[in-house]
């Protein structure tokens, strides 16, 4: 049973769109869709990216066009993801798989977990840990920061997901809380220091690759996205900005 035309574009569309929710670059999700898209036959297929949607047409042999649009809310990177779906692209391009095979491999992918809950939460804390004693942290100080980065773990993949918190309240809660603990800290640690702790705590919510990807889309002349990327970065870093400065402001008082 061959798939038909409807099938095999809404099949391209679906591979697009999930490299987007998986925060792939704009260039690799376009080049990758009109190389399957190529591969399946597709006529007079054209497609438009944009980091929080895609576009998509093509010609059917009925001479009616189909097209597709829908709006993807930004989303964290998962490499992991992005890698398999080129993979899947590149064995669909030199026709390795029918394209029953391919849908039910990208089924696949969609469903695999590529890093575990555990994983993650060690991740928060190493790299609160680490960043706190490069931004002149004692090795005590990148314990509590370790301790910071692990509630930040839980909070941000058990309660924000379980609350449905939009993320400028998970970014300005997530900054508060670290800042409230941290001090804690501080007032129970005294030869702990506010600065390094805070700066390590946050610091997996700072936007460091939306600003990367965001100067990089706007020398490829890219500025849609370039632009829509840069105020995501500065949006987020103001909410974390809020929610730190909130308690040490109250701090500052007393």
């Amino acid at each position: 049973m061959e798939m038909s035309e409807q099938e095999r574009f809404d099949f391209v569309y679906d591979i697009g769109e999930t490299l987007l929710e998986n925060g792939a670059e704009i260039k690799r999700i376009e080049t990758t869709i009109r190389h399957v898209a190529e591969a399946l036959e597709l006529k007079e297929f054209d497609s438009f990216v944009l980091i929080n949607g895609i576009f998509m047409t093509a010609r059917l042999k009925d001479q009616t066009v189909q097209a597709k649009v829908r709006d993807v809310p930004i989303s964290p990177i998962n490499l992991g993801r992005i890698e398999q779906i080129n993979t899947l692209s590149r064995r669909i391009k030199e026709n390795k798989l029918t394209p029953f095979e391919a849908r039910a491999r990208l089924e696949e992918i969609k469903a695999e977990n590529f890093a575990s809950t555990p994983l993650k939460i060690a991740a928060y804390g190493m790299g609160s840990a680490s960043f706190c004693y490069i931004f002149g942290g004692t090795v005590l100080g990148s314990l509590g920061a370790f301790f910071l980065g692990l509630v930040l773990a839980c909070f941000m993949l058990y309660l924000v997901p379980k609350f449905q918190m939009s993320s400028i309240i998970s970014n300005i809660t997530g900054g508060f809380l670290v800042t409230v603990l941290a001090g804690i800290l501080v007032a129970v640690f005294p030869t702990l220091r506010l600065t390094p702790l805070v700066s390590g705590g946050i610091i997996s919510l700072l936007p460091g690759v939306a600003v990367v990807n965001g100067i990089r889309y706007l020398f490829d002349g890219d500025y849609s996205s370039g632009w829509g990327q840069m105020i995501n970065a500065v949006i987020t870093a103001l909410c974390v900005s809020m929610g730190v400065g909130l308690v040490l402001s109250v701090l500052n008082i007393f």
